[in-house]
């Protein structure tokens, strides 16, 4: 059951929200003839949407690139990831496979770990030797987010363990060590 507090606070987000898509609408300049010469078929965001999407936080999304994970090389897609540490296998060593939004939109928990273990297996491919079967053994994975505070001030947080990311906040990066197993010959 909502109290008070929490009917209000969603009401004032509503409010933001709705007076900002009013406030770009208003402002939005005088209309363009289509036969107008200058027209211009800009998509990126001006000042005024910029200063929107801050004062609003990340309901409003300027139309930034979007994210794509990283890809994985041909050499290592024969390595398989697993969380358990295998049988009858030699540690060669550790890798951490890495992967960041910088600035795209929209990155999901999904995606971005997908981009972290591409980079992890492309890590490992570098540490063989021709014919080696390798197996990595994931020790730890942490990912970090940026939330909005209601000071207005933009926070880091480990957001690993996270069901659900709130409206204020976004992923920035994903993180995943291993070690590495020689299992033999392929």
């Amino acid at each position: 059951m909502l109290n008070y507090k929490q009917v209000l606070n969603q009401s004032v987000k509503i409010g933001l929200v709705a007076g900002s898509v009013l406030m770009l609408v208003a402002c939005g300049g005088p209309k363009k003839n289509k036969n107008s010469k200058y027209m211009s078929e800009e998509l990126e965001p001006n000042a005024r949407q910029l200063a929107v999407y801050k004062a609003v936080g990340y309901a409003i999304d300027p139309q930034l690139p979007v994210y794509e994970p990283k890809t994985l090389n041909e050499a290592a897609r024969g390595i398989a990831v697993a969380y358990s540490v295998p049988y009858n296998c030699k540690v060669l060593g550790e890798v951490e496979g890495k992967d960041e939004a910088g600035g795209k939109a929209g990155p999901t928990f999904e995606k971005i770990r997908e981009g972290a273990t591409n980079d992890l297996r492309n890590q490992a491919a570098d540490l063989v030797r021709g014919g080696q079967r390798l197996m990595l053994s994931v020790t730890k994975e942490a990912m970090i987010c940026q939330m909005r505070t209601k000071k207005d001030q933009y926070q880091e947080e480990d957001c690993t363990l996270w069901d659900k990311l709130p409206t204020n906040g976004q992923i920035l990066s994903y993180r995943i060590h291993a070690n590495v197993f020689e299992c033999g010959e392929k």
